[in-house]
C-alpha cells in the first residue's frame, strides 16, 4: 500500500454477492448514481477494506457481517464508458483496485468482534447503522483495525 499521508481509508459495503463477485474478478468496484459523490471523493492511492453485508447471501440469520479484502484504489473514481448492470441496480462511476488480501467471501473476518474498538461507532449497541451509506470514511486508527484483521485472517 502507498503511504502517502496516511489520512485514514474507506469501507466499502457490498450488500450483494454478485457485486462482490464482480469486484473480485475485476479488480474495480463501482458504485451507483446516488453513492457517486462521495465515492469520487477516493483518490489513488486511497485504502479500501470490502465490507459484505449480512443480508449479502439472502440468508442473514446464518451469515453476519464480515471483512473480505484489502485494496487500494490505483485510478481515480470516474464515470463508467458503459454502466454496469448487477443485482438489478446500476452503476455508472468506478475505480481500479490492487488486492493486499483477499479472503473467500463467507470465510472473511467477522466485523462485530472489532466495533470496541473503532472509535468511529460511538453507539457500539447500533454498530450496523454506521455502514449503511455503503461508503464509509474511517480515521487512520481505525482502518488499521480493519486492515490488521484482515491481513492477520489471510496469512
Amino acid at each position: 500500500m502507498s503511504g502517502r499521508d496516511r489520512r485514514g481509508g474507506w469501507v466499502v459495503v457490498l450488500a450483494e454477492a454478485e457485486g462482490l463477485r464482480w469486484v473480485l474478478e475485476r479488480s474495480r468496484m463501482a458504485w451507483t448514481a446516488a453513492s457517486a459523490r462521495r465515492a469520487e471523493r477516493i483518490r489513488p492511492g486511497d485504502r479500501v477494506v470490502l465490507y459484505v453485508a449480512r443480508g449479502a447471501f439472502h440468508n442473514p440469520t446464518r451469515d453476519e457481517s464480515r471483512l473480505v479484502a484489502l485494496a487500494e484504489a490505483t485510478t481515480p473514481v470516474r464515470r463508467l464508458r458503459q454502466p454496469v448492470e448487477l443485482a438489478g441496480r446500476t452503476f455508472v462511476v468506478g475505480c481500479d483496485l490492487r488486492f493486499e488480501a483477499r479472503l473467500p467471501e463467507r470465510a472473511g473476518v467477522p466485523v462485530r468482534p472489532l466495533v470496541p474498538r473503532l472509535s468511529f461507532i460511538r453507539r457500539k449497541d447500533v454498530w450496523g447503522q454506521y455502514f449503511r451509506s455503503g461508503l464509509v470514511e474511517v480515521p487512520e486508527p481505525d482502518f488499521e483495525v480493519l486492515a490488521e484483521a484482515v491481513r492477520a485472517a489471510a496469512r
